[in-house]
């Protein structure tokens, strides 16, 4: 069951209204279900001064689930900051105010009074909250003419204080700041003083490493060990306690060519590489180059095709990494064609291999939800955009564009969404790109979905494609879909990883 539409709340006469939802993101494939919940009690000071928006909306949340606060003031009234009990758990992400669900919370959204001839108070953005080092404030009034005063030391700006412009703008160092900031004009009441708290922490970099075969580069990342992050569309957390390198991209069809080409001549005998599909360079519907993702091929071609790699990087490079795909005698798995699909689908993990193998589905999704090691993108965002999700919210992003492949941007020639070379786009806080849109990446996981129709174990595919849209589950970095093992589409592909 999808999220109803945001649910507004209106906090009014009586200054204190509990509101309280009808059982959170539920459904099939969505968040929601039995569990623990938590309430959420938001009142207003002083009484009628403005109203609170929830975003997911209802009043009662599953653990774990960040909810965002918007306040938004009534004629007259100016938000001024949080208190009750839980005041100072409120905290900004992604350019909003949030709490953490892991308890019951009470919260007082305070207003405070604007005269008919006072200034408006200045705004900030970012808005507070964790920033890098030597982060620039940018700060507004609505007031048109007004000056800006501020301090960075949180005592109380004066007109002697610091003045706000495009070449002295407040600059957060090492460890954070508490900023204080007024707006005055000739003629008119100064305004109330506006505070803003930040905090800093230190982007962990993300260790690169670049392969070559026969000519053809390809780069990964590398995720440590020992992290712990939300997983799923529950925000159930998890941990990966080992390193792991995981592509940048989507497998390109030259870097599949070259290995396909390779893996299945005749002169290698025994040792032959045998595929159910040969792939294609993206979309069918026009023409495309070598660093569209390979498509057309089946979970099974991308299993084999891994133990390829690993044999071709071998052979290219004097590595010894063991092929990670094993058949029930030991021996390496070279042949996804129909009448091996048994073989396949009941592939053994070599448990010390080190060569190149599918990712586990929470290898995906920590690599997707990545942004600094401590702070994880939300279950409804779109890989790589934290300026807001793409799903359950009235307030859909408008960045998803920036990094995503998808239905709203994707047509090409034909009326009709077309895959695209891959890392066009922005990467993520990770370095990885379209990890949501342009193809379906297949993971190695079985999938608790299953197709009455059909006699095969599922498999896990990740992160949308171009025919995906905002408002649906494709693109989300916490979304698992399902995939029949033998099937190839325009629009399956996927990304390898490889165990440190």
């Amino acid at each position: 069951m999808k999220p109803s539409k945001l649910f507004f709340l209106i906090i009014c006469l009586m200054g204190a209204v509990l509101f309280f939802g009808c059982g959170g993101r539920g459904g099939s494939g969505g968040p929601g279900g039995s569990g623990a919940e938590y309430s959420l009690q938001v009142t207003v000071a002083p009484a009628g001064a403005g109203q609170v928006l929830l975003d997911p909306p209802g009043g009662k949340y599953r653990k774990n689930t960040e909810v965002a606060l918007i306040p938004q003031a009534g004629d007259g009234y100016e938000f001024s900051g949080w208190a009750g009990p839980h005041g100072d758990q409120v905290v900004v992400k992604y350019g909003r105010w949030t709490i953490a669900m892991n308890g019951n919370k009470q919260l007082t959204a305070t207003f405070t009074e604007v005269k008919a001839n006072q200034v408006a108070a200045p705004t900030a953005s970012p808005l507070g909250g964790k920033v890098t080092a030597g982060t620039e404030i940018i700060l507004t009034t609505s007031t048109e003419g007004a000056t800006v005063y501020y301090t960075v030391d949180g005592t109380a700006p004066t007109r002697g204080s610091t003045v706000y412009s495009d070449m002295q703008k407040p600059v957060v160092p090492a460890g954070g700041m508490t900023l204080k900031a007024f707006a005055v004009k000739e003629g008119m009441e100064d305004s109330n003083v506006a505070t803003f708290v930040y905090t800093t922490y230190q982007v962990q970099p993300v260790e690169q490493v670049t392969h070559d075969l026969n000519g053809i580069v390809f780069k990964m990342r590398k995720a440590p060990g020992g992290l712990t992050f939300p997983f799923g569309m529950f925000d159930e957390e998890t941990t990966i306690d080992y390193a792991y390198w995981i592509g940048e991209t989507e497998v390109t069809y030259e870097l599949w060519s070259e290995v396909y080409n390779w893996a299945t001549a005749e002169t290698r005998g025994d040792g032959r590489y045998y595929f159910q599909h040969g792939g294609q360079a993206g979309s069918y519907y026009e023409a495309a180059g070598p660093t569209q993702p390979v498509t057309e091929i089946s979970w099974r071609d991308a299993v084999v095709w891994c133990n390829a790699l690993t044999e071709y990087h071998n052979a290219e490079n004097g590595t010894n990494w063991a092929c990670v795909y094993i058949d029930s005698d030991g021996n390496p798995i070279r042949d996804s064609c129909d009448d091996n699909g048994d073989v396949c689908d009941n592939a053994t993990v070599s448990p010390t291999a080190k060569g190149f193998r599918l990712p586990a589905s929470k290898e995906w999704e920590l690599a997707a939800r990545y942004i600094d090691g401590n702070d994880w993108l939300p279950w409804n965002h779109a890989s790589g955009d934290l300026s807001g999700p793409c799903y359950g919210s009235e307030t859909i992003s408008t960045k998803v564009g920036d990094y995503v492949w998808y239905a709203e941007n994707s047509v090409g020639t034909y009326p009709f969404p077309v895959t695209h070379p891959v890392a066009e786009k922005e990467s993520n806080p990770f370095g990885l790109f379209d990890m949501s849109g342009n193809v379906w990446e297949f993971c190695f996981d079985q999938h608790w979905y299953k197709n009455e129709e059909v006699d095969v174990i599922m498999r896990v595919r990740r992160g949308g494609d171009v025919w995906s849209s905002v408002g649906t589950y494709s693109l989300l970095v916490s979304y698992e879909n399902s995939v029949e093992p033998y099937i190839g589409t325009a629009t399956y592909g996927f990304r390898f990883v490889r165990t440190e």
